[in-house]
């Protein structure tokens, strides 16, 4: 009987023992269906990010050119958008240029040309005081490519009578997408550069003709100091003083007969006899100046008068001189 009771009580204990566990493990799932899910929302907005650079930072250097001389249409200016998340089109105006010693000097805003490519020739589009869309794409940013960007090119043309000096102008961009109606917001480094251009002092020189005939005559006679050349400046940009300078008279047909170089004669006035300054075989500063072209008449000239002597003795045939004309400023 001893026996039978300890096995019937280790029995009772081992099924109590299994109701222990079981209702500790019935506590534990019990505590776990206490928590909570939140769910979090933002809107997320269309943005564009404006930032623009070029060669010198915010600068686009021209350097020094001429009037009539242009500069290829192949500065660029970088547009990029940092962090924003649909693409645009890159808009552009610009300012006239201002000469920096007195702004009340200009010339033309639409001399600066601009282009979406790189071009080896002065072309494009020019540029206005208002915004223009160049059709030039920054494709959006993306969480892979947060940064994206796009250039335009610019030129200038310098035109005729521009004053000689340092000249600046204003270029602003704006990035536009048509479909969301929404413009860039404005980086801290703005949305203009300025550009610059050294306008030379220059002078240029066309005759009226490249020929002058004194006629038939014979020897020992003379044409008057009025045979005429007029000398003009197409465009240059400051004043200029007239040179001139001759080789002898040549037989046309035997270069071995020649009579002086001093038989022609200049003045700076029309002459009714042969008069003036013996024309010599060195550049001689006349006296004669020509002003200086400006934008609002970009063409002056001066004249310049020639007489002929033919010494007596000079065998009869046709007879060539060269006269160099020069502009010295």
């Amino acid at each position: 009987m001893k026996a039978k009771f300890f096995i019937t009580l280790g029995l009772l204990l081992a099924v109590l023992a299994t109701i222990a566990t079981f209702g500790i493990y019935i506590e534990t799932a019990n505590a776990s269906s206490n928590n909570s899910i939140i769910t979090a929302n933002v809107a997320v907005g269309n943005v564009i990010y404006l930032s623009v650079a070029a060669q010198g930072g915010n600068t686009i250097n021209f350097g020094s050119l001429f009037t009539l001389d242009s500069y290829y249409t192949d500065l660029p200016v970088t547009d990029t958008d940092s962090g924003g998340n649909i693409g645009a089109n890159i808009l552009v105006s610009g300012t006239s240029w201002a000469l920096t010693s007195n702004t009340a000097v200009t010339f033309s805003v639409g001399n600066t040309l601009w282009n979406p490519t790189s071009l080896t020739s002065y072309a494009g589009n020019a540029l206005t005081t208002s915004f223009v869309n160049t059709n030039d794409i920054i494709v959006a940013p993306t969480l892979s490519n947060p940064t994206t960007s796009n250039n335009i090119y610019f030129g200038l043309y310098i035109p005729a009578g521009t004053a000689p000096g340092n000249y600046v102008q204003t270029i602003s961009f704006e990035d536009y997408n048509a479909s969301q109606n929404i413009y860039n917001s404005i980086t801290a480094s703005g949305n203009a550069i300025t550009a610059m251009a050294d306008v030379q002092g220059t002078c240029y020189i066309a005759l009226s003709t490249n020929t002058i005939s004194f006629g038939s005559i014979v020897s020992n006679a003379d044409v008057p100091t009025n045979v005429l050349v007029t000398d003009t400046d197409n465009g240059g940009n400051v004043a200029s003083s007239l040179l001139v300078e001759g080789n002898d008279w040549t037989q046309t047909s035997n270069s071995l007969t020649t009579f002086g170089v001093g038989n022609t004669k200049w003045d700076a006035t029309s002459q009714g006899s042969y008069a003036g300054t013996a024309l010599t075989n060195s550049l001689f500063t006349t006296g004669i100046s020509i002003a200086a072209p400006n934008t609002l008449d970009t063409t002056t000239s001066n004249n310049i008068y020639f007489g002929l002597y033919i010494p007596g003795g000079t065998p009869a045939g046709t007879y060539s001189q060269d006269i160099t004309i020069e502009n010295s400023c």
